[in-house]
Order: structure tokens, then sequence, then C-alpha cells
């Protein structure tokens, strides 16, 4: 897993959402609350990234250059919470393209699009927070609350890893939740070679 903490992957604050209570209180009190939680492998009720609403985005650099290849999602059990509502429901995981090699491939993929890719590159060209930098959608994918298993891998488009493009940096975006009126994302993990 490359995004976790203790394998080398950190939050990049210019790249994730700035409305979370990701405030210097929570930090103190050991990440409870903070985009940094995400990466942790806790699973506390409560030991998530809190945001104030629906909608979200949390920038992961790894270590090294990863091909992504899955992205795993883990939320506290329903049977452990009264609160399931505010779990993440509808994602989106993009990847910053960077470097000429990676450039090259983007712009080949971009042209050669077809099915969910196409379809994802038509409704966005990156996500809310980008800074100017090229993206390109991974995978876009539902959370489910109802799975059997709480922990849950969602592959990346064929298309991309196809393309045999490395990230060093990828952007989770949350798109909606299960109607609660906050969110809150426990753990993230990426997985690849």
């Amino acid at each position: 897993d490359y995004a976790l903490w203790s394998n080398g992957g950190i939050v990049l604050s210019s790249l994730t959402s700035p409305h979370g209570y990701d405030s210097w209180v929570n930090r103190l009190r050991g990440k409870i609350g903070s985009a940094q939680a995400v990466l942790e492998d806790d699973l506390r009720e409560g030991a998530c990234w809190r945001l104030p609403n629906r909608l979200g985005q949390i920038a992961i650099a790894f270590q090294d250059v990863v091909r992504v290849t899955h992205v795993m999602v883990d939320h506290i059990p329903a049977k452990l919470t009264n609160a399931i509502e505010i779990a993440p429901r509808k994602l989106l995981l993009w990847g910053m393209v960077d470097g000429e090699d990676n450039l090259a491939k983007y712009h080949s993929l971009r042209s050669s699009a077809t099915g969910p890719l196409r379809d994802l590159l038509t409704a966005r060209m990156a996500p809310a927070f980008s800074r100017g930098m090229p993206f390109v959608p991974l995978v876009s994918f539902d959370y489910n609350i109802h799975a059997a298993n709480h922990t849950q891998l969602f592959p990346i488009l064929d298309s991309v890893v196809a393309a045999g493009m490395d990230f060093g940096v990828v952007v989770l975006e949350i798109l909606d939740n299960w109607d609660g009126e906050l969110t809150c994302l426990y753990r993230v993990g990426i997985y690849g070679e």
C-alpha cells in the first residue's frame, strides 16, 4: 500500500480540500479528524478525515512513482456505528501527470480514449483543486455501505493501466456520501507496482 503513512505516503495540502476539520488542534490530538488519518491503519470510530459536507478531495504523494492498479477505500463497519450515512459514496481517483514520458502517454490516451475513460475525460479535465497540473482520471467508483466487506478494492481503468503511466501523486475526490450532513473518510490505500 503506497499511500500508507508508514510506507512513505503523505498528504499534499496544496491539492487537498481546505475546508476539512484539519486544524492544528486536531494534529495535536493525534491526527484524528485531519486528512492524514486516511493514511493510517486506524478504524476506531471517529478516527477519520472529517469534511463538513458531502464533497472534498485529498491528494496523496508517494515515496516512489507507482504504476497504480487498484484503489482501496475502508470505512468503519456499519454494525459498529450509528452514522453510516457519513461514509463516502461516489468517488473519483485522479493521477497527476508528470514527466515527458507520462505527458506523451497522457496525450495519446486522451486522443484514443473510449468507453468509461472517454466519458470521464468529457465530463471533467481535472479535480476541483488542480493547481493547473494535468490529471488523468484513473477510476470512478461507488463505495457500498451494504457490501459484505467494509474494505473495498477497485481496479484502475484497463486503458490507463495499459498506457503504462506511473504516478507520484494521486487525488481522491469525494463527490457524494450516503446522505449524511458531513463526510468521514477513514482509509485510502493505493496499490500497484
